[in-house]
């Protein structure tokens, strides 16, 4: 996936795309497009420094007409995405807005999430976590070939481990390499993890995904992917005595 100009379709339906984008020199993010019932674009997650080609490949999918900041931390590309589409809706978790406002430097006003469902339509989908530390949200949409979802912080596929010392955290809690719940980021962002992990389930087994985007690392697809992820969450999940 191109981390300058490519929106990556997922499905044969034209309703999803994936766009990786850097955040730091060594760090990236996916942006989650989706199209809502009114036809436009909910941009999930949207990238920072985004390039006039990417904007320009974006375009031909339709008109952008919310952007969603999907947790506290997937904000950095919010005022650009904003003074590029001033008539688009932007929303977040309740739970992310304090967060954000505190580390934006420049002052954005959130709807609560639970509005988008206004836009949303039948094949577009969205979970805003209850009771979390700074926000977290997923979202999947029927893509013809089955769901793709995107997940924020909560699954991520990274293919290698950052440099030292955060290197020890990422092994310490098994959130690298490869497909793995995001142990590491979900102690700063939800309060219970196995409560979050078994709603992840629920939603999974009512919409099972054929098209994973994880919030950081490359996507997954095929038929095996639904159950390699219910068995990645029930690893993660405390032992019953």
């Amino acid at each position: 996936m191109s981390s300058s100009t490519e929106w990556r379709a997922l499905g044969t339906r034209e309703n999803a795309w994936a766009y990786e984008y850097r955040f730091s020199p060594k760090a990236t993010a996916t942006t989650f497009a989706v199209r809502m019932a009114n036809g436009k674009l909910a941009i999930i997650s949207p990238s920072r420094h985004t390039s006039e080609v990417a904007f320009a490949a974006l375009a031909k999918h339709g008109d952008v007409g919310a952007i969603i900041a999907n947790n506290g931390f997937h904000h950095l590309g919010q005022a650009e995405w904003r003074a590029r589409f001033p008539k688009a809706r932007c929303f977040a978790p309740s739970a992310a807005v304090a967060r954000i406002k505190k580390k934006s430097r420049t002052p954005l006003e959130f709807e609560p999430l639970a509005e988008l469902a206004e836009l949303t339509g039948p094949e577009l989908g969205f979970r805003e976590v209850p009771d979390t530390k700074c926000g977290e949200s997923w979202f999947w949409i029927n893509t013809g070939d089955g769901h793709a979802w995107y997940t924020s912080d909560v699954l991520v596929n990274l293919t290698t481990l950052p440099a030292f010392p955060l290197r020890l955290l990422f092994t310490l809690t098994k959130s690298a390499p490869g497909y793995s719940v995001f142990n590491l980021a979900l102690k700063f962002i939800v309060k219970d993890k196995a409560a979050t992990l078994r709603l992840l389930m629920e939603d999974l087994e009512a919409h099972p995904v054929t098209t994973m985007v994880p919030g950081h690392g490359g996507l997954l697809t095929g038929d095996a992917i639904a159950g390699d992820t219910r068995a990645l969450i029930a690893a993660a999940l405390p032992k019953s005595r």
